[in-house]
């Protein structure tokens, strides 16, 4: 077993979390605590949390100590920390602010996977956003955490494209899968004190708040690759409002201009060829499965029965 004191901090059936305490265990780490969040207190956009053994199996099976984080600030919970003088704290799929005081209680300080790359998307649901802004690029951040939100100093990256049609599942999946390697280089160098960190950028500092509904209505002043990404990562969830009704969206393709013309009119679905679509600033959006008040409903039946070929 590895010398360095290392208190776990995650939430309990979060694959986050589970995935990385098995790598850490896998590669015998010292765990001296287990810490999780309240139950309830994350809000997930991942549908999968996988199989992966969680923090309370693991603290059975292995007979390490489990807190619970229930008021992470008071000086009960500071008291019980200390009792198990971890040298560092290590940070996966936890939630909740971590204060300086308890940080300061591992003399190495505390490390936090974040499952993008700082200093874009900090905060919460960085795989959302992440497709929800059209990034090609993704990965894992290891960085030290002090007293702002993900805004610490970086340890190490890990990157994996974005690709068209990710889920928000997919991306986690490949984020996670490339940042295991990384639990090895943190161990190795935690035990030879020679871990370097470097300043984000602050400069390119976004950080993300709580998912809103607005958040899913398809603005179509939008590439159409971008709102087509935005409906794959969570199907039925983004949708779009005509005439005051909201309709959400299945399943959609993207085309070309399909004539040479930009006469068209904005938040207006047309039927050219078959296929009901909305412009966009770049190609064109086709709806091809929508479903208004939980039925199914055609996608030609949002277009006016009127030509607007008259229009252009």
């Amino acid at each position: 077993m590895l010398k360095i004191r290392i208190a776990f901090f995650g939430t309990s059936g979060w694959l986050l979390t589970s995935m990385h305490l098995e790598r850490f265990i896998k590669r015998k780490a010292n765990l001296v605590v287990l810490v999780s969040s309240p139950e309830g207190v994350i809000k997930s956009t991942v549908q999968n949390q996988g199989s992966a053994e969680n923090l309370k199996e693991a603290s059975e099976r292995l007979d390490i100590p489990l807190l619970l984080a229930e008021n992470i600030g008071s000086d009960e919970f500071k008291f019980k920390l200390k009792q198990y003088r971890p040298d560092v704290i290590v940070v996966c799929g936890f939630p909740l602010f971590i204060p300086g005081a308890v940080r300061r209680i591992a003399p190495l300080g505390a490390v936090n996977f974040h499952s993008s790359l700082l200093p874009r998307h900090a905060g919460k649901h960085p795989g959302f956003w992440t497709i929800w802004y059209g990034d090609k690029t993704s990965g894992m951040t290891v960085h030290f955490m002090d007293e702002g939100i993900d805004t610490g100093d970086i340890i190490y990256t890990s990157k994996v494209s974005v690709c068209s049609g990710d889920s928000i599942d997919l991306l986690y999946s490949r984020i996670w899968e490339s940042s295991l390697k990384l639990v090895d280089r943190l161990l190795e160098d935690f035990e030879s004190r020679s871990i370097k960190a470097k300043p984000q950028d602050m400069s390119e500092y976004i950080y993300n708040y709580d998912i809103t509904d607005k958040d899913f209505e398809l603005d179509f002043r939008q590439p159409a690759e971008i709102l087509a990404d935005r409906i794959g990562m969570l199907s039925g969830k983004f949708y779009f409002i005509l005439e005051g009704n909201r309709y959400y969206v299945n399943r959609c393709r993207i085309i070309d201009e399909p004539l040479k013309t930009r006469k068209f009119r904005l938040n207006i679905p047309y039927l050219v060829d078959d296929a009901v679509f909305f412009v966009t600033p770049r190609k064109c959006l086709v709806i091809e499965e929508v479903i208004k008040d939980e039925k199914l409903i055609n996608p030609k039946n949002l277009v006016k029965a009127e030509s607007f070929y008259a229009n252009l």
